[in-house]
């Protein structure tokens, strides 16, 4: 990523049209009105146009990570900086200003309220990446699970009233605002830079980000002493990989767990192992299961848990340090409006974007019936 006063850059034509493609397949598919189609897809056109115009156009998010004060963990990439307050983790990432002055581009109202959405995920996908960087730093030097989105958070708009120096002085920038709001910690100046493979591993690929996610909650589940829930999260790691595996080596099918681990060269009794636990999570996990429901300890102690754990965190540590080779998402590109475009349906499927909708239509009855439910029990109750 550059700040530059040069020729911008257009989105290729092709990479537009394929955008426009992945949006008609969810408009047709959508309840909305059919004479909104055109004006949606037009406004796809609108942010090929206009993101190349706003190249400089950045913004700086800080989030408080809560529980994460302890930490002496400093971190200084060129798309982030982790670093301790006295209150907490802050975590400083530069990202697209992708969330904000679109009204005088998206004239219908519903088109702002359909392509902006999605603008505001897409740079809220790139700044939760990098945050989830520092949160399996966090686990790997101290065993603490942080959750990505803190209870504070501090925002700078670059543009063109207040152009960008550089990323490494707005970073500079934000630190002083954090540090100031959240109070100096001195430990980093006796601890000095933390040093990890995470800063070098690209988490903006959406199945190591989920990995990260499914890893990281795993062991919180382990922490709390639900091992079955732990085993079944373990698992969606090695789900997650195998799914990054088929993808980025174009496989004909998705691995099986033994098939993920001979991949990505581990041993055959890691294998047998990711095996098994994929067989607790169907047998116990994900499943009502068919008998010996109470002895699930068993088949599950706490030598077998702490092995599926290191096999997870190995699986997923190796397919990180593997993604290079068969790369599909640039994490450090020069134009993000480019970018974009270029991982268009990647970034739409990542943020779920196609099933928000849905999701809020049954939650908005799940919610319903429940008051329906609530209402008629206190009538009975009259």
């Amino acid at each position: 990523m550059t700040v530059t006063n040069e020729t911008p850059i257009s989105v290729e034509k092709h990479l537009v049209g394929l955008a426009k493609m992945r949006v008609a397949r969810w408009f047709d598919l959508a309840e909305h009105p059919a004479k909104l189609r055109p004006k949606v897809l037009r406004g796809v056109d609108a942010i090929a146009r206009e993101l190349p115009k706003r190249a400089d156009w950045f913004e700086v998010m800080t989030v408080g990570l809560d529980d994460g004060e302890t930490l002496p963990i400093q971190l200084s990439t060129k798309h982030y900086r982790a670093f301790p307050c006295s209150s907490c983790l802050a975590v400083s990432t530069v990202v697209p200003a992708w969330g904000f002055g679109w009204h005088k581009v998206f004239k219908n109202e519903d088109v702002y309220e359909i392509l902006s959405w999605f603008l505001h995920y897409a740079r809220q996908y790139i700044h939760r990446s990098h945050v989830a960087s520092v949160l399996m730093v966090a686990w790997e030097k101290h065993g603490k699970v942080l959750h990505p989105f803190g209870s504070q958070a501090i925002s700078q708009r670059y543009g063109p009233i207040v152009p960008m120096v550089s990323p490494e002085h707005a970073l500079d920038v934000a630190k002083v605002q954090a540090l100031d709001a959240w109070g100096h910690d001195n430990r980093v100046a006796r601890e000095g830079p933390t040093v990890s493979s995470w800063t070098n591993r690209n988490t903006l690929d959406p199945f190591l980000h989920q990995g990260v996610f499914h890893f990281l909650r795993a062991q919180n589940l382990r922490l709390s002493a639900f091992a079955i829930e732990a085993i079944t999260a373990f698992d969606c790691v090695l789900q997650s990989i195998g799914a990054f595996i088929r993808a980025r080596w174009h496989l004909a099918a998705e691995p099986t767990r033994g098939q993920t681990c001979e991949h990505l060269k581990l041993s055959s009794e890691s294998a047998e192992l990711a095996e098994y636990a994929y067989f607790l999570r169907n047998s116990f996990g994900a499943h009502a299961g068919g008998s010996r429901w109470w002895d699930q300890h068993e088949l599950l102690d706490d030598e077998v848990l702490a092995d599926v754990a290191k096999l997870a965190g190995s699986v997923l540590s190796t397919a990180a340090d593997l993604e290079p080779q068969a790369r599909s998402v640039e994490p450090l590109p020069q134009q993000w409006g480019c970018w974009l475009f270029e991982n268009f349906e990647m970034v739409w499927d990542a943020v779920w974007f196609e099933r928000l909708a849905e999701w809020q239509s049954k939650r908005m009855r799940a919610e319903g019936a429940t008051s329906a439910d609530e209402h008629a029990s206190q009538l009975r109750g009259q």
